[in-house]
């Protein structure tokens, strides 16, 4: 399990929550879900690391995801992909949540980085390829408008 889910939920303007989890709650999220066997966490500074590892200290209060949760609304992730493939089958063979992953991975940042651009290029096919059918709309259970993200990640990524 992604434990931060590719940064997303340390930043309060990219969870409906209205509100970012810190990095020990978001670690007692993921190790109390049934069967999670281990998580994945991406650091790109010493202190990303010491925040994790305070896990291993916290108190049961800094652990707390639940009050944050508890706040979200309904449907918190209506028009948000959470990467679940009910999108697919896509007709010109596009990996709609992986691509969508890549598109959110990549718009956390000023500049694409060179490992997301690598990953994006080497897909079979790209956002680019969408022929705007929507049909992976009508099966998506989120609302997510699939092809307009399509279109800024084509955008995006030049592909």
């Amino acid at each position: 399990m992604k434990g931060y889910a590719g940064g997303r939920l340390l930043d309060a303007a990219t969870l409906p929550f209205g509100v970012a989890l810190t990095p020990v709650q978001c670690l007692h999220y993921a190790l109390t879900r049934p069967a999670v066997a281990s998580i994945m966490v991406g650091f790109s500074t010493p202190e990303h690391v010491a925040e994790a590892v305070a896990y291993e200290t916290a108190s049961a209060e800094e652990r707390d995801y639940a009050s944050v949760l508890a706040g979200a609304p309904r449907h918190a992730y209506l028009g948000q992909c959470t990467y679940c493939g009910h999108c697919a089958p896509c007709p010109k063979g596009i990996d709609i949540p992986t691509v969508n992953k890549f598109y959110d991975l990549a718009a956390l940042h000023d500049q694409v980085p060179d490992s997301v651009l690598d990953q994006y290029r080497a897909l079979d096919a790209h956002a680019g390829d969408c022929i705007d059918c929507r049909a992976c709309e009508g099966r998506c259970p989120f609302g997510v408008k699939v092809a307009d993200k399509m279109a800024a990640t084509a955008e995006l990524f030049g592909l």
